[in-house]
């Protein structure tokens, strides 16, 4: 699998290169762009599938002062759990009746749509309004899908452990910096009845986080990349290797009792009250804390230490996509939106609140984000995609009923490693 490239992140960390994304003949609006005598008269209305949390709250920002701007152009929110957006957006595409523009995000998730003819290819639009200028590199590479530019980037995302500093500082423990170093924490926290890690397991991306950088780990990049892409056999030592160290950490009770069966919207719950050290998130978890009135001194990052190099962090795009049968007024209201969302002009405006690190080039950092910086650092090191965008949707069920059934012991980890490969062959042999 092809690393996606992530030149151009340090620009990010200054805010400095700021290209005039709002101006008339920059915008990608090619009838004039955010030029409000340009616009129709009459109202158009953009219908808006998002997530509820963090960004429904930017998608409510956005539009508030987008309407300012664009008084003709009305968005209408629609907002749902990230499990049940994706399942009312195939719905949705099953039954013709897809919003006008829907967040999604990239890889197998995102490329349904443009595959079954659902989205506008943005590729021409792109380059006669000079995307390549506005936009990060790599944000545009992820949102290609199926050879189709199919959305609008929002945001870059990478993962790392949030940790609480108070029960480091107690225990004197450090940020690691090697596997072993890790695993020295995970003990030492469990000995002093601390939950060393806060993770649930309904739906089972968020364990799955856990399972794929204990893949990275075991695997190295090359064998993590090859199984995606299925040039290699899961049927692998180091991946049986993988999953009995996921099996070893759940029967030494380094997640809570029960995990699978909690709800991800949970884990935080521990980590504020200090029953549990550490979590597994991105950067947005500033923005939820923050929202939670918690004191984001209190917390650290670091990035999941693989002992590989270099050391690669899980990363994804995420973006708004546009019905390729709606209107071309609507479609044409859906990008100005889209664009707007990410102008670094909107986001000095509004902050933290956009739940940074933005897609576009030379978008601020927040004060109000501590570790926002370490993550676009760690962005820059190297990175692979996150796994429920690099598999098949077909195989990652799979992969999410592997990792519980290790768990729960229906399956062993030799078994589990055989069953992946058995499921890629048949959806090998499916596909022909």
């Amino acid at each position: 699998m092809k690393k996606p490239g992530l030149v151009g992140l340090s620009l990010l960390l200054t805010g400095s290169f700021v290209l005039g994304c709002s101006s008339p003949q920059n915008s990608a609006n090619s009838k004039g762009g955010e030029n409000k005598a340009d616009q129709p008269a009459k109202k158009i209305v953009v219908e808006l599938w998002t997530l509820t949390g963090n960004p429904a709250d930017a998608a409510e920002a956005v539009k508030k002062e987008f309407i300012k701007e664009h008084p003709n152009i009305e968005i209408k929110l629609s907002t749902r759990a990230t499990d049940p957006h994706k399942e009312a957006l195939r719905v949705a595409a099953a039954s013709g009746k897809l919003p006008d523009m829907w967040y999604n995000w990239g890889g197998t998730l995102g490329s349904y749509y443009p595959e079954n003819g659902f989205t506008l290819d943005l590729t021409e639009y792109a380059k006669k309004n000079n995307w390549d200028q506005k936009y990060l590199k790599s944000t545009l590479d992820l949102a290609t899908l199926s050879g189709q530019l199919s959305g609008v980037p929002q945001h870059v995302r990478g993962m790392g452990i949030y940790y609480r500093k108070d029960i480091f500082e107690k225990y004197k423990l450090l940020e690691p910096k090697t596997f072993d170093d890790f695993e020295k924490i995970l003990k030492t926290l469990k000995e002093n009845g601390i939950t060393p890690i806060s993770t649930a397991g309904k739906g089972g991306w968020l364990t799955m986080r856990f399972m794929e950088s204990l893949i990275e780990h075991y695997a190295g990049s090359s064998l993590n990349d090859g199984l995606k892409s299925f040039k290699e056999s899961w049927d692998n030592p180091k991946v049986v290797a993988a999953y009995k160290k996921w099996k070893e950490w759940s029967d030494n009770g380094y997640f809570p009792k029960g995990f699978l069966t909690l709800d991800p919207t949970e884990t935080k719950i521990a980590f504020y009250k200090a029953t549990a050290a550490m979590v597994l998130e991105n950067p947005t978890f500033d923005v939820t804390m923050n929202k939670d009135q918690q004191d984001l001194n209190l917390y650290g990052y670091f990035p999941f230490p693989t002992d590989q190099t270099p050391l690669r962090i899980s990363s994804y795009v995420d973006m708004y996509q546009i019905n390729k049968k709606s209107s071309p007024e609507v479609q044409e209201a859906a990008i100005q939106f889209a664009e707007f969302s990410v102008n670094p002009k909107t986001a000095e405006k509004l902050g933290s609140i956009l739940n940074p690190p933005l897609a576009s080039i030379g978008a601020p950092i927040t004060s109000d984000m501590p570790h926002l910086k370490k993550f676009v650092q760690a962005l820059e090191g190297g990175t692979y995609l996150i796994t429920d965008q690099a598999l098949p949707q077909e195989i990652i069920q799979k992969f999410f009923q592997a990792q519980d059934s290790i768990v729960t012991g229906d399956m062993t980890p030799e078994r589990a490693a055989k069953f992946m490969q058995e499921e890629v062959e048949k959806y090998k042999v499916n596909k022909k």
